[in-house]
């Protein structure tokens, strides 16, 4: 379980470190991108839990043999989504 908090945490920091220099040239559309896609209450912010939400439900898409872990080729199609819907 550790693990996989960890892979998530760095999935999570890689979606937002790719996702900042964007954001912060003022792409406004990579943000709104990513807010509408975790957002669930619709309340115009993103709270932690609900951006964890959605790379959970992303990492469960590619963890295909259901072991809560991903080899390299998973991870590399996991990371390929996730820097796609941040940008």
């Amino acid at each position: 379980m550790r693990n996989f908090r960890n892979a998530l945490a760095l999935a999570a920091l890689s979606a937002t470190m790719m996702a900042a220099p964007a954001v912060l040239a003022g792409d406004d559309i990579n943000a709104n991108h990513f807010q509408q896609m975790c957002d669930t209450n619709k309340d115009g912010m993103v709270s932690k839990a609900e951006a964890m939400k959605m790379i959970e439900k992303m990492f469960d898409k590619h963890d295909t043999g259901k072991k809560g872990m991903l080899d390299k080729a998973q991870l590399d199609r996991f990371l390929k989504e996730l820097m796609k819907s941040s940008g």
